[in-house]
């Protein structure tokens, strides 16, 4: 992504700052093989397919007869009613006023931060097979890749264990893009716990490539917070991360110009 005016950054940056605060929900989708996909809200069935929308905003499509309903209604029922997004227009009270407009969300920030910059945007949203949702880019949007087991468990496990060392332990590794890509999906609240994930991760990375040499070539990091929404996603690279902890870049610069949208 190309570098933008120090006042565009700094503004985008307390842009994020001002949203992480507001409030944020998710609806998880239980699979049979015991993955899970977080949505914006409820999916809508037609047939066998199932659409849903991404945490990003794009619409998805996934086979309706791998959902595990029971367990996927089971697990949304408490928090549903209250404070998920529901895919339909909100409807009016019983007096006839309208419903209160929903709270800002970083996510929804982020999205129309990338539909703006004249850098890597997102496609217009549009039902797409699951695992092979891309943004404009033609980067694939970490949040809909399958979640399956990274190959070198290992290293894997070092990953985790190096996070929850340095006091995040809600981290989990599958395989990424590439084969020496793990995805590392890390989940922290608000701006403060998403730069110091991506803080934490530029280190585990250097770990990595010298605890397991020629194993891991980048990390395709993925920052959520809590509820699922999403942070940020990074190719994370030992040279960039090399930038990173030297100080050489800026944390919310190093953000602004290599998140990708």
């Amino acid at each position: 992504m190309r570098s933008f005016p120090l006042l565009r950054r700094a503004t985008l940056c307390i842009l994020v700052a001002l949203l992480a605060a507001a409030p944020l929900a998710a609806y998880t989708i239980y699979l049979k093989d015991g993955s899970t996909v977080q949505s914006k809200g409820k999916y809508r069935i037609e047939g066998n397919r199932a659409y849903i929308v991404l945490p990003n905003g794009t619409a998805s499509v996934l086979d309706a007869r791998l959902i595990d309903v029971k367990r996927t209604e089971s697990a949304n029922q408490a928090d549903y009613g209250g404070n998920a997004v529901i895919l339909q227009d909100a409807a009016p009270s019983a007096d006839g006023t309208p419903a209160p407009p929903q709270s800002p969300r970083l996510s929804d920030v982020i999205a129309r931060r990338g539909a703006a910059l004249p850098g890597p945007q997102r496609e217009t949203a549009k039902a797409t097979v699951l695992e092979s949702v891309k943004m404009k880019s033609g980067n694939r949007d970490f949040g809909s890749l399958p979640r399956r087991p990274f190959a070198a468990a290992d290293v894997a496990a070092e990953i985790r264990q190096f996070f929850s060392g340095q006091g995040i332990p809600t981290v989990a590794v599958f395989a990424g893009t590439q084969g020496n890509h793990p995805l590392v999906e890390v989940t922290a609240d608000g701006e403060t716990g998403v730069f110091r994930g991506l803080a934490v991760g530029a280190n585990a990375i250097l770990h990595i490539r010298d605890r397991f040499p020629g194993k891991v070539a980048a990390f395709d990091l993925l920052l959520l917070t809590t509820s699922g929404e999403r942070g940020g996603q990074f190719v994370l690279t030992p040279e960039m991360a090399s930038d990173l902890v030297s100080k050489k870049v800026q944390l919310a610069a190093f953000f602004v110009d290599n998140v990708q949208f």
